[in-house]
């Protein structure tokens, strides 16, 4: 188990990484367009399509697990901030559990996409030419893949520290609640 968590772990890591020299990339690629277009009158084809098509996806998609897996995600304590470690941990699960449902019917749907792209090889016109863009589509399911597997590993952490009272530190997958230190700032 060890091993497979360490496994998703550098998997998520490298998918971080990418996006960020994805950023990189685009950072280059449009500077060099605009400096091609406005000093040489010579644009680069095809950079509104790529940047929109590999880029953008990359930079919203790939994150996601890391994101995840750090609980790093927008958390509202409007209604649990009364609650205790247990309770918020319990309602956690829940969300959770809602979260996973929603992430796995839109990893499926992505997949469905990404095959029909894949098999008609979609493109998108570009100045004199095509981009491919289809390889781009696998990139949701990737993300958003990984993002489920992580929330299946909360659930299981947060109903089993809810059931135990016991949160254990698990190289980056603590079983806490999601608001650390919860119940001191009451």
């Amino acid at each position: 188990m060890k091993a497979l968590k360490r496994l998703l772990d550098r998997t998520a890591t490298f998918f971080l990484w990418f996006a960020g020299l994805m950023a990189v990339f685009m950072m280059l690629h449009v500077t060099a367009d605009v400096t091609g277009r406005t000093v040489f009158n010579a644009p680069i084809v095809g950079t509104i399509e790529i940047v929109s098509a590999y880029y953008m996806a990359a930079l919203a998609f790939l994150p996601l697990a890391v994101i995840t897996r750090e609980r790093g995600h927008i958390i509202v304590e409007l209604f649990t901030g009364w609650m205790t470690r247990k309770g918020r941990t319990v309602v956690d699960a829940f969300v959770a559990i809602v979260s996973l449902v929603y992430v796995a019917l839109f990893t499926w749907q992505a997949v469905v996409v990404a095959i029909e792209k894949t098999e008609m090889r979609e493109a998108r016109e570009a100045g004199i030419g095509f981009v491919f863009i289809w390889p781009s589509r696998w990139v949701v399911p990737v993300g958003f893949g990984l993002m489920a597997v992580y929330l299946a590993i909360y659930i299981f952490r947060d109903f089993r520290a809810a059931r135990t009272g016991v949160w254990e530190d698990d190289e980056g997958l603590d079983g806490e609640a999601h608001v650390p230190g919860g119940e001191d700032h009451l």
